[in-house]
């Protein structure tokens, strides 16, 4: 059977190389039970990031970017709440996420946006030039 997924609307969070941000996502949904509770994390629509399968955490198929920097509150998801913790941001972070709920059929997504770029590059290179 074809699954039709609710999309909400976007939400943007920023952040800056090495900190830390929070990715929102939750549902409204009346209170699923943990066995039911399977959702998934991805990036650009394609890199896992973060999976819950029957309530529990899984990292199967995780990209290896993500690797000992993504978090979530398990206690948090009984009520509906997905929500994820992203460390350590790179500027590849950088990006839309999508969090699917699997069993109520939502889609939420957000977008990252790393600030502090050009603030970086900007102070290697004047120290470059300092340097020489």
């Amino acid at each position: 059977a074809r699954q039709w997924f609710n999309m909400s609307l976007q939400v943007t969070v920023k952040g800056v190389i090495g900190g830390s941000v929070v990715l929102p996502c939750s549902s409204k949904e009346p209170q699923l039970a943990s066995e039911d509770i399977t959702v998934n994390w991805k990036h650009h629509n394609r890199l896992k990031v973060y999976g819950i399968v029957k309530g529990k955490v899984s990292v199967e198929g995780q990209d290896p970017e993500y690797e000992n920097r993504v978090e979530s509150d398990s206690e948090q998801h009984l009520r509906g709440n997905f929500s994820l913790k992203l460390k350590n941001l790179r500027y590849s972070d950088t990006g839309k996420y999508q969090c699917y709920i699997i069993a109520v059929s939502v889609i939420k997504t957000v977008e990252l946006h790393i600030e502090g770029i050009f603030f970086l590059f900007l102070f290697k290179e004047v120290l470059l030039c300092l340097l020489i």
